[in-house]
């Protein structure tokens, strides 16, 4: 109802109606992004004037599994250092099954890791999503396919990330819903990052499966080519997961500061 006292007044067309479905109009698609630039100018304003109120101090020890750790919670710790530049920050990058031990031995304060740990003691939130692709070099013969198909991924080499990897656990509970046993695969190299899977599968060495937000930068500079696999559903979240210790100023704020920010569901 609001949507469309906005639309009338604004006399732009935002959305159209397409039997149960809603689509954004060209109009409604300029106002979404828009709308999206002011929230977060909002949201950097309400950080600043927190941190002038705040004078955060002490040490957060933070550990990351690969890809929150090396793509998207850095520029995010770089603005709540800003913030906050009296608070120490450390951060631990390693795989999720790793990181989760940490946190539950108390040597780590926060932890966002590719799965729901059920660990007794911890909590667990969804902080955002994400999907896994198949990565191939631009000279591979899959290269040119709209998609991969299930028998592609086995019937190629391929790289694989190693055990206590969420990105491996997903790729492994998406083919056995299927009835395929993992061990199908035609794995010629284990790799312990994406970073370490991007450069292998650039120079021509098999398919790997990671996750899209790893592989951006690779695609734009044309090195690797993205395809989805039909018939697998390869979405999973990221977990910020918490023990039920007490919580310091410094780390309700940056629980607080990751909530807020732009990429959360």
């Amino acid at each position: 109802m609001q949507m469309q006292t906005l639309a009338e007044d604004l006399g732009v067309e935002l959305f159209r109606r397409r039997g149960h479905r809603v689509e954004l109009t060209e109009g409604g698609a300029i106002l979404y992004d828009k709308a999206r630039e002011v929230l977060r100018l909002w949201q950097k304003t309400v950080h600043q004037l927190e941190g002038l109120r705040l004078r955060l101090q002490g040490r957060l020890e933070l550990g990351a599994s690969t890809v929150p750790g090396d793509y998207l919670l850095p520029l995010r710790l770089c603005e709540f250092y800003r913030l906050h530049p009296d608070l120490e920050v450390r951060m631990q990058v390693a795989p999720s099954q790793e990181i989760v031990q940490q946190l539950a031995a108390g040597r780590l304060d926060l932890a966002v890791v590719g799965y729901k740990p059920e660990e007794a003691g911890l909590e667990s939130e969804v902080l955002f999503r994400d999907e896994l692709v198949v990565i191939v070099s631009p000279d591979h013969d899959l290269a040119s396919r709209k998609f991969i198909t299930i028998e592609d991924l086995l019937g190629n080499p391929f790289l694989q990330r190693i055990r206590g990897s969420a990105t491996r656990q997903v790729l492994d509970n998406a083919l056995e819903a299927k009835g395929i046993n993992p061990s199908e695969l035609k794995v010629v190299m284990e790799l312990g990052s994406s970073r370490s899977l991007l450069e292998a599968a650039a120079q021509g060495l098999g398919l790997a499966v990671v996750s899209s937000l790893a592989a951006e930068d690779c695609i734009r500079q044309g090195r690797l080519v993205s395809k989805p696999v039909s018939g697998l559903d390869l979405r999973r979240d990221f977990w910020l997961v918490l023990t039920s210790a007490p919580r310091s100023p410094a780390l309700a704020a940056f629980i607080e500061f990751l909530r807020r920010s732009d990429y959360l569901v």
